[in-house]
């Protein structure tokens, strides 16, 4: 489940995730060993590194999550800036919950130009190709196909 979540979210936001977990890290040691006395350098420097990198983990893992809705609300044929903002803003992971109870059913792509298309459109918006044959009720030829 992991790996399909990494496969939908992009490589850039994935890269970014783990250069602030870095990051974070690195400034947490730092500033640990800077504010450290003499004598007790090493439980400083664990203390703020350790707090450190579970911040930047957190962070790190929001990213990860908006990564995850912007390229999932894209593929779905839905408008992925807004829906980040609204994951990103809404208070309390409110905005996550919204998006996974408000969002589309995946896209489709046309048969004749490959673009995509939403599963509820009777026709292509980009070359006018007919798509009723995907989306209109079964018909009694095609039940007795499927049956043989």
């Amino acid at each position: 489940m992991l790996r399909r979540f990494f496969s939908i979210v992009p490589k850039t936001v994935q890269l970014w995730a783990s250069v602030l977990v870095g990051c974070a890290l690195l400034m947490g040691l730092v500033v640990g060993y800077k504010s450290a006395d003499q004598g007790a350098v090493l439980p400083t420097v664990s203390a703020y590194g350790s707090a450190a990198l579970l911040l930047g983990a957190v962070i790190a893992i929001w990213l990860l999550c908006l990564g995850f809705v912007f390229a999932d609300a894209r593929r779905r044929g839905m408008r992925p800036v807004p829906w980040v903002l609204v994951a990103g803003l809404f208070p309390h992971l409110l905005g996550f919950l919204l998006y996974f109870v408000l969002r589309q059913p995946i896209a489709s792509t046309c048969t004749q130009c490959g673009k995509t298309v939403p599963l509820h459109q009777p026709f292509c918006s980009w070359c006018g190709a007919s798509l009723a044959a995907r989306n209109g009720p079964p018909t009694t030829d095609s039940l007795q196909q499927a049956s043989q």
